[in-house]
């Protein structure tokens, strides 16, 4: 089995238990019961927190709020129909978890690179002037280098680090064993 069906494996049976009515000891206040599946405060606060965003928590009604956390039984509820049908195991649920899964992983992975990279980067003040130069000279005429500098920094840190991006994601083709069979997939 893939490494990546393992951990959609245990991922959804994580998810399934979680569903399921299986409760940990002690998850705080619990503000509403699903059959056998218990929201809690900490769940409710930060499903709001996450769908409303923090100016808004401000406007909130309590009839907002109940109406918030009725459309969190409400989907509940469709889980766990779902569930009862035995949707999460059809194969298109399962691909479709897997390109998620993997997605996520991968955005990730190069969120978390990237921002390594930008810490370890760095643009002088040449650079900066230079690109200026180059775009005065194929335009003509530009604002003042100082009304510009910040911008064509950021650009060129964003152009460096997604360099750096590609030549990391390169190094770790070569770096690795990978053998492609011409004529079978084609």
């Amino acid at each position: 089995m893939s490494r990546l069906k393992m951990g959609l494996l245990v991922g959804l049976a994580v998810l399934l238990g979680a569903c399921s009515g299986e409760v940990e000891e002690d998850r705080g206040p619990v503000v509403a019961r699903v059959n056998d599946y218990e929201i809690t405060l900490e769940e409710y606060e930060t499903q709001l927190n996450s769908d409303v965003g923090m100016s808004e928590l401000y406007r909130l009604t309590e009839a907002d709020k109940r109406a918030f956390l009725e459309r969190l039984v409400r989907k509940e509820l469709l889980i766990q129909e779902a569930m009862r049908r035995k949707l999460d195991r059809r194969e298109a649920f399962v691909r479709a978890i897997e390109r998620y899964w993997e997605s996520t992983l991968i955005r990730d992975l190069m969120a978390i690179e990237g921002e390594e990279i930008v810490k370890r980067a760095s643009i002088t003040e040449e650079q900066v002037r230079a690109r200026y130069e180059r775009m005065k000279a194929a335009k003509g005429e530009l604002p003042p280098f100082e009304e510009m500098r910040e911008r064509i920094g950021r650009t060129l840190l964003e152009e460096t680090r997604q360099e750096r991006l590609k030549a990391w994601v390169e190094s770790l083709r070569e770096e690795a064993d990978v053998e492609v069979y011409e004529g079978r997939w084609e």
